[in-house]
């Protein structure tokens, strides 16, 4: 594919991929890395604030889809924008059954992705979790400094007519928070994807605790450049002396 071509499709999954402004308090910071070989890749996020009954809420969905690379970056902006449509005029409970409609029309048998989507309460810190065929999300549990396990699981989107889709739900007090990322963080040929997730909770604990708004990135630094693109997603709550600080 045309080199400048592929530039303005990586500006546009750029413009795509931005977070709202976010009230005193809240952060999200993340970082990307193509897959060997290429310069761009295909693993994206969305978000937009949305009205909960309880106040101002934020919604995201970050997403793998299928392929890597240069080859699946032209998908992933015709995905991205379809959900940053969706996101703004779908309720959240219904806009990853929607985006599963979306990949099941397209005339591709390769249109299939894994998402996550979180809703988060601005005012309270409460969040439910949606998964599609994604690597579960870690919670990081204040208390014991580390990184959880969520429960949330799911079928891949732009498989079947009506995916499962479990979900889970919280409480992020300040100075906790979620993590996301794609399955080329924890998996490769040499390690399986639950070895892999107990190495990236310890190697996340040690980035967090360092310097939260640049742990995307040392993250990354530590992940082979492998044959899958890989993305990492860091949101939270400052913790409560940062504020006052």
């Amino acid at each position: 594919m045309d080199g400048d071509l592929l530039g303005r499709l990586r500006d546009r999954l750029q413009e795509l991929c931005s977070v709202p402004t976010l009230p005193a308090g809240w952060y999200c910071v993340s970082a990307t890395l193509a897959a060997e070989g290429f310069r761009f890749g295909g693993d994206f996020f969305v978000a937009d604030l949305v009205d909960l009954p309880s106040g101002p809420g934020l919604q995201m969905v970050l997403v793998d889809v299928c392929g890597s690379g240069d080859t699946a970056l032209p998908d992933a902006v015709q995905f991205a924008g379809a959900l940053g449509g969706l996101i703004g005029v779908v309720p959240p409970q219904e806009v990853m059954a929607a985006a599963n409609r979306f990949l099941l029309r397209q005339p591709s048998d390769e249109a299939t992705a894994t998402a996550a989507q979180v809703v988060l309460d601005l005012a309270t810190g409460g969040y439910v979790i949606r998964s599609a065929g994604h690597p579960p999300v870690l919670r990081w549990d204040s208390a014991a400094s580390a990184w959880s396990v969520d429960t949330a699981r799911g079928t891949a989107l732009g498989v079947v007519d009506e995916p499962a889709l479990e979900l889970s739900d919280g409480l992020l007090a300040p100075g906790e928070a979620l993590l996301f990322y794609t399955d080329g963080v924890v998996e490769s040929r040499e390690l399986d994807i639950e070895d892999g997730i107990a190495w990236l909770r310890a190697v996340a604990r040690d980035a967090f605790l360092a310097d939260v708004d640049g742990a995307p990135a040392a993250i990354l630094e530590q992940v082979s450049r492998g044959d899958d693109d890989r993305a990492v997603l860091f949101i939270g709550r400052r913790p409560a002396d940062h504020l006052i600080g």
